[in-house]
């Protein structure tokens, strides 16, 4: 079960992940899988893994181990009285499968001062509460934990933001997700996205519409997402099929006292219009949603 060891550097955590924020917009929608009632949803987040640093994996002969853990609290300065606050940080990155050794993310992931994570961290699948309580970080399968072999396509710039990581080895027990071919999501589509935010272990995110629709490379939505929700599959909520990544967005916490920047943080809410937030800096004004890079422009460069 979960154990608190030491305190990690949260740098060493962010290391593969620029600062592309995200926030939550209405409602929180975010649950913990064993949350999850919905059948389809269950079945996409056994496809979906989170991006680990090597260090933090110890391999214990038939099984590996998370360790050096931290708490949201600890990490990034949280209130305590923060949904998820005291569980712990892992994932800097999510990911989804495509195919049966091919992982898609955020290009962000693999580039800039990232691009050594290909040696540097593998992607575990399952990582997710067990309970209110427990999460297994002791004994952990190793038919769960996979590592980088090569990165076959990685993109980011203003306008595409995607990385196609070829895997050491054929997942097992798990599908590739269905990927749209074709065209683009309309506005009205109910989405969810299913990936670890602010580094915590698996989170589906239900509820989600499209706010802007016009870019060719990108769309915007409503969806509640944090850094470490990088790479995560943006699902039809109806069908399943991956309509693209969330890959940047609004800013995740602001501090409980406005005219105190060192008090603790919570989380920074807008409206279903992104606009009313409790952040006024740049960040939260500017920004009009999450983005989520189409998942039809890399469909040429997949295996």
């Amino acid at each position: 079960m979960f154990k608190f060891i030491a305190l990690l550097s949260l740098s060493s955590l962010l290391y593969a992940a620029p600062s592309n924020n995200k926030v939550i917009y209405g409602d929180d929608n975010r649950l913990d899988l064993y949350e999850v009632k919905n059948n389809l949803f269950r079945t996409l987040a056994k496809s979906t893994a989170g991006m680990v640093s090597l260090d933090m994996l110890q391999d214990n002969g038939d099984t590996f181990a998370l360790n050096r853990l931290i708490t949201l609290e600890q990490g990034l300065n949280v209130c305590s009285s923060e949904k998820f606050a005291d569980q712990p940080l892992a994932a800097n990155c999510s990911g989804f499968l495509v195919s049966e050794n091919i992982l898609v993310t955020a290009g962000h992931c693999y580039s800039g001062r990232a691009a050594n994570s290909c040696r540097t961290h593998a992607w575990v699948f399952d990582y997710a509460m067990e309970s209110r309580s427990s999460i297994n970080t002791d004994l952990i399968e190793k038919e769960n934990v996979y590592f980088c072999k090569k990165v076959v396509k990685v993109k980011f710039d203003n306008q595409q933001d995607f990385a196609i990581i070829e895997l050491d080895r054929k997942v097992t027990n798990r599908k590739p997700v269905k990927l749209r071919k074709t065209g683009k999501v309309q506005m009205k589509t109910p989405l969810v996205v299913i990936g670890h935010p602010s580094m915590l272990p698996t989170k589906v995110s239900p509820g989600g519409t499209v706010l802007l629709n016009n870019d060719q490379y990108q769309f915007t939505t409503t969806l509640d997402t944090f850094q470490g929700n990088s790479g995560s599959a943006v699902f039809n909520a109806k069908t399943g099929e991956v309509e693209g990544i969330l890959v940047s967005g609004k800013t995740d916490y602001v501090p409980v006292r406005e005219s105190d920047p060192n008090s603790c943080m919570v989380v920074n809410k807008c409206d279903m219009k992104g606009d009313a937030c409790d952040g006024k800096d740049r960040g939260s004004l500017m920004i009009p949603g999450e983005n989520v890079t189409r998942i039809t422009t890399l469909l040429k460069y997949l295996p």
